[in-house]
């Protein structure tokens, strides 16, 4: 019937150049292709060019397959050598995770054996802390107290400080007023001492006259590396001249007659007596407006006339001589 059909469709076409474009046409649809085979080939034949072009592309997928096979062989067999290569690596590198791990356990046991050590350690710092921290408390609490006391002592300071202000002044005062009083005694003991020495002149005058002797001149001071404080040139009942010297004391002592005696009796001083005019011999007092006992004990010792205001008490043991006997 399709040989029918086509021989149908070849008479209808009136010329070659319909057939050349109708070949044509076939050659370029493939579907147009497979319905003009159907149609001019019997069924078996037909059937069997269907399986071998079947065939032929299976063929042709299994090849394509068996390529991609090789391949992904070949592929799974460098994989192979890479995990061959990889776990010869990883044994070596299990081998030595395995000394590692042995190290690793070795230091874990020192580390626990270190941590048991440490959690005592702990355990001794925490009753230590808890018995500072109850020290502490009472730290704090002295401590309290002490800024309470030095508080108060500050407050205290602070009154001392004032007091001492209003102190200084009073002592600023009272070194002006000793100034000032010094300066009083100094006048008045240059006023007594002037005092006591012309007593002194005038007590030794009245002794001399009283004795008999008479008065040439004087009364005198003379500075000599210390001072002669009263001096009398006289004359005796034989008419010989005589220097009367004399020490004036307020307060008299042993020792104040003991370094008269002992300065008068020194050839310096008697010549110095001797260049000022006043060759001797020596007639010796020493007089104390207030005379210690010790004072006269002193006088009879070295032989030196001792006149108080009630007049002589003890007599010179005898002259001095100049200075060049």
């Amino acid at each position: 019937m399709k040989r029918g059909i086509m021989l149908s469709v070849t008479e209808r076409m009136s010329s070659v150049d319909e057939i050349r474009a109708l070949i044509q046409r076939i050659a370029g649809d493939n579907e147009l292709r497979t319905e003009f085979r159907r149609a001019i080939l019997p069924d078996e034949e037909y059937n069997l060019l269907k399986l071998v072009q079947e065939t032929s592309a299976n063929v042709a997928r299994v090849s394509l397959t068996l390529d991609e096979l090789a391949k992904a062989q070949k592929r799974t067999e460098e994989c192979l050598n890479e995990l061959a290569v990889a776990q010869k690596g990883t044994e070596e590198a299990l081998k030595r995770l395995a000394a590692a791990q042995e190290g690793s356990e070795e230091r874990i046991r020192h580390l626990e054996a270190t941590m048991a050590e440490l959690t005592a350690a702990q355990r001794r710092s925490e009753e230590r802390l808890e018995k500072l921290a109850a020290a502490q408390e009472g730290s704090e609490e002295r401590i309290r107290h002490l800024e309470a006391t030095m508080a108060e002592l500050a407050e205290v300071r602070k009154e001392n400080e004032k007091r001492f202000a209003r102190i200084e002044m009073a002592i600023a005062a009272l070194t002006e007023a000793q100034k000032q009083m010094s300066s009083k005694l100094a006048r008045l003991d240059e006023r007594i001492g002037v005092s006591t020495e012309q007593e002194a002149a005038d007590m030794l005058s009245y002794v001399l006259r009283h004795k008999g002797y008479e008065i040439l001149s004087g009364p005198f001071n003379l500075p000599l590396d210390g001072e002669i404080d009263v001096l009398y040139s006289v004359q005796d009942a034989e008419g010989r001249t005589l220097t009367a010297v004399l020490e004036a004391k307020t307060r008299l002592g042993y020792s104040a007659v003991d370094r008269w005696a002992r300065a008068i009796n020194s050839v310096e001083l008697r010549q110095r007596l001797a260049e000022k005019g006043y060759p001797g011999p020596y007639l010796v007092y020493v007089y104390g407006m207030r005379a210690d006992p010790s004072a006269y004990e002193a006088a009879r010792k070295f032989g030196v006339g001792l006149i108080t205001d009630r007049g002589e008490q003890v007599e010179p043991a005898g002259l001095i001589p100049p200075a060049d006997r």
